[in-house]
């Protein structure tokens, strides 16, 4: 009887990381279908699209001109480097520059 009893009990604990999985993939798959469904009307999703556009340029601004750090600086330097107004005169060659032409 006792054997039954603690045969039970382990395999309620060992089931229960699988059903709590399940569940989170569920959920995850029934939000997925929810937003879906949302960002398919035409003002949502323009509103949407437009605020993560906005958004993203609003940290690149943050990290390119307000990082004084190490990597900061990286950042900023690569920024500029992607735009001919910027001053990029004290940092480093980027690689996706072309090679300075030797004589």
């Amino acid at each position: 009887m006792n054997k039954e009893k603690y045969k039970k009990w382990l395999i309620a604990y060992l089931r229960q990381p699988f059903r709590m999985i399940v569940w989170v993939m569920e959920t995850f798959a029934k939000n997925r279908a929810r937003l879906k469904t949302f960002l398919e009307k035409d003002k949502v999703s323009s509103a949407f699209k437009t605020i993560i556009t906005v958004t993203l340029f609003v940290w690149l601004g943050v990290f390119a001109f307000l990082a004084t750090s190490e990597d900061g600086d990286r950042f900023s330097c690569a920024v500029r480097s992607l735009y001919s107004g910027f001053d990029s005169s004290d940092c480093p060659a980027q690689p996706w520059e072309p090679a300075p032409k030797s004589n």
